[in-house]
Parts: C-alpha cells; structure tokens; sequence
C-alpha cells in the first residue's frame, strides 16, 4: 500500500467492527490521529495503539479548518497522518474539504469510505433504500423536495417539528445513536401522544418514508 500524507477516513457510525480492511491497514501505519466526538475511541486503541491522538470534538467552520493547517504542517515534517471521521468522510464529514486543502498545499490525501449512518440504520431496520433518496442536514433541509425517502441529519432538535410536519403522509422512523449500546428507534406519526414526550439523544437520523410507495415498517 502506497503510504499518503494525510487519510480522511470513514470508521462508521460507532460499532468498531463496521470498520473497512483499509482503514485498518492505515491505521496500523498512523503516526497522527484526528478525531471528533462522535468517533469511538476504542478504534483507535485497537488499531492505532501508538498513535499520538488529538482530540477536535465537535468543531465547524474556522476552527475545523485550524486542525485542517495543523495537520499540514505535521505531514510536511514527515508524519502519516489520519482523519477519523464517523460514517463516511463524503456524507456531512468536511472529507472533502480536508483533502481539497491538503492538496492545494501541495500535501498529498486520499479519503477512505466507511459504513455511512444512514445505511446502517437502513440495514439495521431494514428500510429499503429505493427511488428517489434524498440526503439532508439541519438547517439546510427542504422541506418541499419531492422524494421516496428523505434522511435528515443532525436533526435531533427538530425531530418533532419534523414528524408534526410530515408523518400525516410520510412513515416517520426516527434513529438515535445507531449502532450504539442505548440505540433507539421510533416509529411515529403525527396522533401519537409520545411526540410531546420523546427524547432524542444525538446523533440521530430521521427517515421520511413516503407511504404510497412503501407501506409501513416496523420498528
């Protein structure tokens, strides 16, 4: 394997065995490891135990783009060095970005695929990905896009915004921490009385299923 510069890699949404063979080969060689809040540690215990880590929480904008420079600079003296990103670095991950960066830095990147969240989810509660899909991120959603399916990221705040606003036609399924060890999932429309009362706790999707085409799901 032809060692890069930096890696921008997709570990999953949590579960460290949904981890690719490559992301693990990169690891092993990592001398660096970036990682945010949603990004289970125990992946970098098990394959890159020797790795100096540095901790970006959960960052955005200017302050993502200053670990972005620093991870320049560290490759420029020579160290490999890796993104983690949860999922997959090209779905809401900034993988792009970081690579886009590197490159025009004269800093060589390449972005590994993971095991994006909202296929996992899918998997996991078997909603059938077909159609039209469509991929949204709070506060950027549309709420009048026509599509089969449409998943809502980081919408944890407007979940129920969300399902008073389209569950009267839709199947609304909402997904929190999939993967996880207290994973939960609802299936919710707008009659149920447990809207007032429910608690999403981050990260969460939210899937907007157009009924006509799919029927009901059980979850």
């Amino acid at each position: 394997m032809i060692v890069i510069s930096i890696y921008v890699v997709g570990v999953g949404p949590w579960d460290p065995e949904l981890i690719t063979v490559k992301a693990i080969k990169i690891l092993n060689k990592a001398d660096i490891v970036f990682y945010g809040s949603l990004v289970n540690e125990e992946i970098i215990s098990m394959y890159a135990p020797k790795a100096e880590r540095i901790y970006m929480g959960h960052v955005r904008g200017d302050a993502h783009r200053e670990y972005i420079i620093k991870a320049i600079e560290l490759a420029r003296r020579g160290l490999n060095v890796v993104f983690l990103k949860n999922g997959d670095p090209v779905i809401f991950g900034r993988g792009v970005e970081i690579c886009k960066e590197s490159i025009r830095n004269g800093i060589p990147c390449e972005i590994v695929p993971g095991v994006s969240s909202f296929t996992a989810a899918a998997a996991r509660f078997m909603v059938e990905l077909k159609g039209i899909v469509t991929l949204m991120a709070y506060p950027d959603i549309d709420y009048d896009v026509e599509s089969d399916i449409k998943v809502i990221f980081m919408g944890t705040r407007i979940a129920k915004e969300l399902i008073r606003k389209f569950s009267d036609r839709n199947d609304v399924i909402v997904i929190s921490r999939v993967t996880y060890p207290d994973e939960e999932a609802h299936r919710l429309d707008i009659n149920d009385p447990v809207i007032d009362e429910l608690n999403v706790k981050p990260p969460s999707l939210i899937f907007i299923i157009r009924r006509d085409n799919y029927g009901n799901y059980d979850t």
